[in-house]
């Protein structure tokens, strides 16, 4: 019995039957299970003026409410050294005309991940080709950058 009772119980686990589990945290929200935020649609390309937008940093910016994180680039974090110089390219180039915005994907954080255009030219293969990247080729953490984003 106790043998039938355990292997039911694993082909449960296995193919995820099995009972809901909950986040190990510390402090107010001990125990509660982490809810998972639904997956927002995409919306379609669109064009925004550079006057909109605000440069977080290399490879982050907003506009309006949304968050857009380019596709295709990972550029030092805020307080690394060249994250200065990549945020500061990231603005020269999104000043230099309307920036059309063609979303792929949503990333854990729930920004937009998408491919940035100013005059015709992709924003992070122009970052990437300038050195702006974190060394390790395209991107050194290709599942982050989401390179291959199927669509």
């Amino acid at each position: 019995m106790k043998t039938t009772i355990r292997a039911l119980a694993l082909v449960l686990l296995v193919c995820g039957g099995g009972a809901p589990t909950a986040d190990v945290r510390a402090g107010p929200d001990a125990g509660r299970a982490r809810a998972r935020r639904p997956a927002r649609p995409l919306g379609p390309p669109h064009t925004v003026a550079a006057s909109t937008i605000r440069v977080h940093d290399g490879d982050t910016f907003y506009t309006g409410v949304e968050t857009i994180r380019l596709r295709g680039i990972d550029t030092p974090e805020l307080g690394r050294p060249g994250a200065r110089a990549a945020a500061s390219r990231l603005a020269e180039l999104l000043r230099e005309g309307p920036v059309t915005i063609m979303p792929r994907a949503e990333d854990v954080y729930g920004r937009t991940v998408a491919d940035v255009y100013v005059g015709g030219r992709n924003v992070a293969d122009v970052l990437r080709r300038e050195g702006f990247g974190k060394p390790g080729g395209r991107c050194a953490r290709p599942a982050r950058c989401l390179e291959s984003v199927s669509e």
